[in-house]
C-alpha cells in the first residue's frame, strides 16, 4: 500500500477516534476499545515499514517491550510514594498493578520517534537525543488527557522527574536498537507522531 494512502488512513483512523471519544454517549465504549486501537496503528506502522525485518528488530522490539514494563514496574512500585501514581483500566489485564499492554505501547512510541529521529542527517547520538526529546513531547500531550481516558492517574502535583524518568529511558532503548543495528525507515511514523499530538490538544480541549 502506498505511503499517501496509509498516512490518510492514519488520519482518518483518529479523526474517527476524536469524533467518538468526542460525543458523551460514545465515550466508554471507544475508550475501551484502547488496546485495539494500538494494535491497529502498529499494524498500519508495519505496513509502512520500508527497511526488511530480521531477528535484531525483533529481539531488539522484544527488549524495548520487557525494559518497558520494568520500568512502569518500577515507577509504580519503587520511583514514587506509594498511590501517588497508578493505572486506570483502559490498558486492560494488568500484572503486578501493571498494564500488559503498556509494553506494546512503549515499543509502538519508541518505533514512531525513532523513525522520525532517523530522518535527520545527523550522527547517531543526536538522532537517539532527538528521538528521547520527541518521546518526553509526546508524554507532555499525552499527560493532559490520561486520567480523563482512564490510562493513568497522579493523586499528588505531576512531579519534573517522570519526564527525566521517560527521557533517561527512552535514552538507554533507543541505544539498544541502534547496537542491535536496528535502523528504522518509515515515513508513515512522522505523519502518524504529528496526527497524535494533535489528537490529544484537541481531546485536551473538547473532552
Amino acid at each position: 500500500m502506498k505511503t499517501k494512502t496509509l498516512q490518510w488512513i492514519v488520519m482518518g483512523f483518529f479523526a474517527l477516534g476524536f469524533i467518538g471519544l468526542a460525543i458523551p454517549w460514545t465515550f466508554p465504549f471507544f475508550v475501551v476499545l484502547t488496546p485495539l486501537a494500538v494494535v491497529v496503528a502498529l499494524a498500519m506502522l508495519i505496513m509502512g515499514h520500508e527497511r526488511p525485518i530480521d531477528w535484531r528488530f525483533f529481539t531488539a522490539m522484544g527488549i524495548v517491550f520487557a525494559l518497558s514494563y520494568v520500568v512502569e514496574l518500577l515507577k509504580v512500585h519503587v520511583f514514587f510514594v506509594k498511590d501517588v501514581f497508578f493505572f486506570g483500566d483502559s490498558f486492560g489485564p494488568v500484572l503486578l498493578n501493571i498494564p500488559l499492554m503498556i509494553g506494546l505501547c512503549w515499543v509502538a512510541l519508541l518505533y514512531i520517534c525513532a523513525a522520525v529521529a532517523e530522518r535527520l542527517n545527523t550522527n547517531a547520538v543526536v538522532k537517539v537525543l532527538a528521538g528521547s526529546g520527541l518521546v518526553v513531547l509526546f508524554d507532555i500531550a499525552l499527560e493532559l488527557v490520561a486520567h480523563k481516558l482512564d490510562f493513568w492517574y497522579w493523586t499528588w502535583e505531576l512531579p519534573i522527574w517522570n519526564y527525566v524518568l521517560w527521557f533517561v529511558a527512552a535514552v538507554i532503548m533507543l541505544t539498544i536498537m541502534k547496537l542491535f543495528g536496528v535502523r528504522i525507515e518509515n515515513k508513515l511514523a512522522t505523519t502518524m507522531y504529528v496526527t497524535l499530538i494533535i489528537f490529544l490538544l484537541f481531546l485536551h480541549v473538547i473532552i
